[in-house]
């Protein structure tokens, strides 16, 4: 296995990859252990937010090098069901119930700045480092990755990185708006586990709707989002949760409804 799955806390997996010797590097094989971490954490319904991250000394090199060269010996329809399979790693980050944080160190390259960016939250270690690296390699994107850097930092952006292969730092991607947040290496793991626990408590049914009305904000004019936040909103203000909330804060404890039974003990 090239995917290591725990859960450092209650409502929180961590999925890291877990191919150092090769900082990380998407293989066939990867992407598959990949893929199938992934769906079984979506369909777990006592996870409520996930930490994408790398073990070893970076996130992701991107695609793996050497196996592009065994892969020659694969047909087109071969390499098509391939890349297909793995493209299903982003479609699922996009679609998962759960928001998922990216916690980047090292290098995020190719298809790993790709899966990072993919990701609801990204936060990057100050050595972190993010770079296209396709086209040197006689290469276009995948994994998504010109969606995502038009969409998050503007066409202008999207083909100064892509074009001119420019390496970011952590400091430069937050600039670019690529990154949420940078913080000391050492502090990296800490600070996305504090995140995906505050995801994790959210009430579940808010917290999916509010992603999906993000993913749909994308692509929907303002009117459409109106009308389809009427719908989730009308559903939500009839919901125990909400209920809880409104009582909390009327109560004088704004975060109760976000406690476990253990805080509110104390």
């Amino acid at each position: 296995m090239f995917v290591e799955v725990s859960h450092p806390a209650p409502g929180v997996a961590m999925v890291a990859l877990d191919r150092t010797e090769r900082l990380n590097a998407l293989s066939t094989a990867v992407a598959d252990d990949l893929l199938e971490a992934l769906r079984t954490i979506a369909a777990d319904a006592g996870t409520g937010a996930v930490i994408l991250t790398g073990h070893g000394r970076g996130f992701c090199a991107g695609g793996d090098v050497r196996e592009m060269r065994t892969n020659r010996a694969k047909t087109v329809d071969q390499r098509r069901r391939d890349l297909a399979r793995m493209h299903d790693i982003p479609r699922l980050l996009r679609a998962m119930p759960q928001p998922v944080v990216a916690a980047v160190a090292g290098p995020a390259y190719g298809a790993g700045f790709a899966l990072a960016l993919g990701c609801d939250l990204v936060l990057a270690a100050d050595d972190a480092r993010f770079g296209t690296a396709f086209l040197k390699q006689g290469l276009a994107s995948d994994f998504g990755l010109a969606y995502q850097l038009v969409r998050l930092a503007g066409p202008a952006m999207a083909r100064r990185l892509i074009y001119l292969d420019e390496v970011l730092t952590a400091r430069a991607a937050a600039e670019a708006g690529l990154v949420a947040q940078v913080v000391p290496r050492a502090e990296l793991a800490a600070q996305a586990l504090d995140c995906a626990t505050r995801l994790a408590r959210l009430p579940a049914d808010a917290r999916l709707a509010m992603k999906r009305l993000l993913a749909m904000a994308e692509t929907e004019s303002h009117e459409v989002m109106l009308q389809i936040e009427t719908s989730t909103q009308i559903a939500l203000v009839t919901s125990a949760h909400h209920a809880a909330a409104v009582d909390a804060f009327l109560g004088g404890d704004p975060h109760a409804a976000t406690k476990t039974p253990q805080e509110k003990r104390s």
